[in-house]
């Protein structure tokens, strides 16, 4: 059997060049996992922490309504014998007697509606509050895919949580809370304060995140942290989430080039590549290929005599007999 000459038939590379990966294998940039969640996306989250809070809102002024009612029923009834006895033995101070009962009527109307306030901004607080400790993530975070984290480690801890948790409620809604408390109690001035107070915070909480590059919000400021996509981690830092993508991508490529070069070491390959070559060396010692090397080499010398009988450089002739 032939055997193929040195340099003939495929030659298999020892190393293959890296195939592309689909984008299920790359994992997603660090800088696009490092990168805070874009306005709209919190907005969303917010959106569905809005409606937590309405609904929790709807409950505690449910209960207030009901709870001014039975309490109306139960002593309304005792301020008016009351009165009628005041006016019996006042000698018919009709207007002090009626007074009374307003009086008691109102008072009972601000305490329920003042507990049901400071009700709404306490469920307020501890929702904010528990989301941060739990992983970072409120209902609306949770459903967007958001976390907070801190700006070293990914925890933050129960007074940073606490921190935020008291600036987020104060900003957006426990300003304006108190400002309806001090107006039942008839303080109209610190009411009015209060509510343009509880504006400007709101306004300054919705619009601060859209100024700076991290998007942090006066309530992560205050507690050293900020909202990122729930696959983000803090303390690696952009070069050692770099690395670990790469190193991914890598693994991946790795595994993508181990079947092609299975493949090439394969029998059936081997005996393809043997094959090729025996028949390159059949092809280059037949009977043909031996006539076209004659045919290449006198159409060369006819070339050659004829470029050198137009120039008259012919040979000179062979010497006669002696």
């Amino acid at each position: 059997m032939t055997q193929t000459p040195p340099g003939h038939g495929p030659q298999v590379p020892d190393h293959y060049p890296a195939q592309p990966t689909g984008s299920w294998n790359a994992p997603p940039p660090a800088a696009a996992r490092q990168a805070p969640p874009k306005a709209g996306r919190r907005i969303a989250g917010r959106a569905v922490d809005l409606a937590v809070w309405a609904l929790a809102m709807f409950l505690i002024g449910t209960w207030a309504v009901q709870s001014v009612t039975e309490r109306a029923v139960d002593v309304l009834p005792r301020e008016v014998v009351g009165a009628a006895v005041g006016v019996l033995t006042s000698g018919g101070d009709v207007e002090s007697a009626s007074g009374d009962i307003g009086e008691a009527a109102w008072d009972l109307v601000v305490s329920r509606f003042r507990l049901a306030i400071l009700l709404m901004i306490g469920f307020h607080l501890a929702y904010e509050a528990a989301a941060n400790l739990w992983k970072g993530r409120t209902l609306g975070r949770l459903a967007l895919g958001m976390r907070i984290i801190g700006r070293s480690r990914p925890g933050i801890g129960f007074g940073r949580a606490l921190a935020r948790a008291a600036v987020t409620v104060g900003c957006t809604g426990a300003l304006y809370g108190l400002a309806w408390i001090a107006l039942l109690h008839g303080n109209l001035l610190a009411g009015f304060g209060l509510w343009l107070l509880s504006v400007a915070a709101l306004i300054t909480y919705v619009v601060v995140p859209m100024l700076g590059a991290e998007r942090r919000s006066p309530a992560d400021m205050a507690a050293g942290t900020r909202v990122v996509r729930a696959g983000a981690r803090a303390g690696t830092g952009p070069a050692a989430a770099s690395a670990v993508g790469a190193a991914r991508q890598g693994t991946a490529q790795a595994a993508q080039r181990v079947p092609v070069q299975r493949l090439a070491e394969s029998e059936p390959v081997r005996r393809a590549r043997e094959t090729g070559g025996r028949w390159a060396g059949q092809a280059a010692e037949s009977e043909q290929a031996r006539r076209l090397r004659e045919l290449g080499s006198s159409a060369k010398g006819r070339v050659t005599d004829a470029y050198r009988n137009r120039r008259g450089d012919r040979p000179p002739p062979p010497p006669g007999p002696q």
